[in-house]
């Protein structure tokens, strides 16, 4: 999953944005008690190691997704450190600028399995949103905020 792939900002910025998701396959394992309780078990570890923002608790036992923003890149070293330790068996995804994920693994002894690249905007450029407006609606992985909210939002601030 790439639900934070295209996040815009500066790198200063973006070293303290990072996204843990973790889905369980619907119709494949999302049925097993013991799929679940370690699928879990790893949304009380993302709970225990200061998310920014936190897919309700509430949510994580009727949805097969387990989500959690952080700010920290020592919170994801500990995090994946744990889920490695545990064995939980649970395929997780870590979102955030490579060199930084990347030097984590290395540290803690995990591979990377699959790295994803954002190349960038081709085509009209002159008809995207500014880069400031697209530092917010790229927040959300599926561009679910329009721009004109945020800049109808901006102006009344203002």
């Amino acid at each position: 999953m790439t639900h934070s792939l295209y996040r815009k900002g500066t790198i200063e910025d973006l070293k303290n944005d990072f996204v843990i998701i973790s889905m369980l396959a619907r119709g494949f394992n999302d049925k097993s008690p013991e799929v679940k309780k370690k699928h879990l078990r790893l949304g009380e570890i993302l709970k225990q190691h200061n998310p920014t923002n936190l897919l309700m608790e509430g949510a994580w036992t009727i949805s097969t997704v387990i989500q959690g923003c952080f700010s920290d890149i020592r919170d994801i070293k500990e995090i994946l450190q744990t889920v490695k330790d545990e064995d939980l068996g649970v395929s997780v995804v870590v979102s955030g600028l490579i060199s930084e994920v990347k030097n984590v693994c290395d540290e803690i002894g995990l591979k990377m399995h699959t790295v994803n690249l954002a190349l960038g905007e081709f085509g009209k450029k002159e008809l995207l949103p500014s880069d400031k407006t697209l530092e917010i609606t790229t927040m959300c992985g599926h561009h679910c905020v329009s721009s004109q909210s945020i800049e109808h939002y901006v102006d009344q601030i203002k």
